[in-house]
This record gives C-alpha cells, sequence and structure tokens, in this order.
C-alpha cells in the first residue's frame, strides 16, 4: 500500500447480519496484512468499533470501511448514508478531563480519543455523507 493509497476493508447495508463481528475482523485481517503490531492493531480496532457503533446507532446505511496510507501510519475511515456532521463533544475542547465520569452516552467518543489521542474527527465525502475517521499509531510513533 503506498502512500496516499486507499483499501476497501468492507462495505455493507442496512439490511447486513452480524455487523459487529464482520467489522472487527474484517478491520484486524487489514491490519495485520499490513503489519500493524499487535498493540497498535488492538488499540485501532477498540477505537474503530466506538466510530462505527456511533454511526450504526446515529445514521443510515450504506456503510463503508476503508484504511488509507498517510506516511508512515494509516487512517481508519467509516462512512454512512448521513449527510450531517455531529458536533465534537466538549472534551475535544479542552472541556472534560480524561477521568471525569460521563454518562452511559458519549463514553465511546471519549474511548475514541483516547486510543488515537485525539487524532480524530468528522468530515464530509465528495458525496456529500458523513466519514468518521481516526489516525491509527504505528510502532515508529510511540
Amino acid at each position: 500500500m503506498r502512500d496516499g493509497s486507499q483499501v476497501l476493508i468492507w462495505r455493507w447495508d442496512d439490511r447486513t447480519h452480524s455487523v459487529a463481528t464482520r467489522i472487527r475482523v474484517a478491520l484486524r485481517c487489514a491490519l495485520r496484512e499490513l503489519e500493524i503490531p499487535e498493540k497498535a492493531a488492538s488499540d485501532a480496532v477498540m477505537a474503530a468499533w466506538e466510530l462505527t457503533a456511533n454511526a450504526l446507532e446515529h445514521a443510515r446505511g450504506p456503510y463503508e470501511m476503508r484504511l488509507l496510507r498517510k506516511g508512515p501510519s494509516f487512517v481508519f475511515e467509516i462512512e454512512d448514508g448521513d449527510p450531517l456532521l455531529p458536533a465534537l463533544p466538549s472534551f475535544r475542547n479542552g472541556g472534560v478531563e480524561a477521568d471525569t465520569e460521563l454518562p452511559e452516552r458519549g463514553r465511546g467518543l471519549q474511548i475514541v480519543e483516547a486510543f488515537t489521542r485525539g487524532r480524530w474527527g468528522f468530515r464530509l465525502s465528495e458525496s456529500e455523507t458523513k466519514v468518521a475517521w481516526m489516525a491509527i499509531s504505528t510502532a515508529s510513533e510511540d
């Protein structure tokens, strides 16, 4: 995978069954093929699942998971069918401290924040749908 290149991991829609398991397996296999170290891969799968679960709960399909190479690191993306970008949680703006207890809803993005060290967000795709993205740390960055 060359710098700037993109790999489609998996595409599905609202009728697809066993999504949670299939997402984790597909991403873990892709990261293994790219020789991402196990610790970084485990962290990436955990954070990516939180972004994906957020898309499944708050948006409609179709959905698409991708990996992009950005220099020595990788970016995970999950695109859904929603054109609205959510507001970033307050902990992204220096609000909530890492050990502050959050209500049940909202913890997933705090997990993403912790695993990615703040390197995540949302953007619009070329087709005007939402893309949640996160950087995947590699061994050389730690």
